[in-house]
């Protein structure tokens, strides 16, 4: 791992870390996804792994824009474990991985020659959000990826295990013909393809959540939930801990 000389004249192993978002509540702040994502950034900050904080994310792909941004929502905790200002930098149109890493490059890294970043998301999101950047990015990046804790409960990681497999293999078919980093079809993509960020998508919303459920089908993956919440222990019925669980993750289903 090289370090890298800043303007202050300090060496960092990177020249960012970048932290990707993990929803945001109704009252615009952060469910424990977040915290915990932010909390590890900072970790690392004062570690001094990076002179400056990259958070991205605007809201999940299929929510409406919440009072705050994630990127907004993460950057207020930072500044309350007492970050400093200038080492603070909001990326806040991403609606998913694959814009967190297109939009982290095309206003931060490209525009400032950065090359080097260390990427913060929770353990459940590594396996995806790493093939995701390798595609964005590619090998003229050096990048890697840092894990931060869940919090989440086993029967609330076990449905996002399951809603990973099944975004993992849409993603798959979606992006087999995807080049790593191939930049004519990456703005195609995000500019002609992708519902969450082109005008007028070849794939809408309801054709990407038709494929989706068929996925869960195909894979069993409906049932498996079904059986989580019949077999819950002490008459759990499901609808509160559904509602709970949505609560403490933020609005929205879980990002794209």
């Amino acid at each position: 791992m090289t370090e890298r000389d800043t303007e202050e004249g300090q060496r960092h192993p990177a020249d960012a870390i970048v932290v990707l978002g993990g929803g945001v509540l109704p009252d615009g702040t952060l469910p424990i996804v977040g915290r915990t994502r932010v909390q590890r950034a900072v970790e690392l900050y004062r570690r001094g792994i990076a002179p400056r904080i990259i958070f991205s994310g605007r809201c999940g792909l299929m929510d409406d824009d919440p009072p705050v941004t994630e990127a907004a929502a993460m950057a207020a905790l930072a500044r309350r474990m007492e970050v400093p200002e200038a080492a603070l930098l909001l990326e806040e149109d991403a609606k998913d991985t694959l814009g967190n890493a297109y939009f982290v490059r095309e206003q931060f890294l490209e525009p400032n020659g950065w090359r080097s970043i260390r990427v913060v998301t929770s353990d459940f999101h590594m396996s995806r959000a790493a093939w995701v950047f390798r595609k964005i990015l590619g090998a003229g990046y050096d990048f890697s990826f840092m894990s931060a804790a869940s919090g989440l409960s086993p029967r609330e990681l076990i449905h996002r295990a399951l809603e990973e497999c099944k975004i993992t293999i849409f993603l798959n078919e979606w992006l087999e013909a995807l080049e790593e980093a191939d930049e004519h079809a990456i703005e195609r993509l995000m500019n002609q393809e992708h519902p969450g960020y082109a005008d007028a998508p070849v794939l809408t919303h309801g054709e990407m959540r038709r494929r989706l459920d068929a996925i869960a089908e195909i894979n069993r993956i409906a049932g498996t939930q079904h059986w989580l919440t019949s077999a819950a222990p002490g008459g759990w019925n499901g609808r509160t801990e559904r509602r709970g669980h949505r609560e403490r993750r933020g609005v929205g289903p879980t990002r794209r």
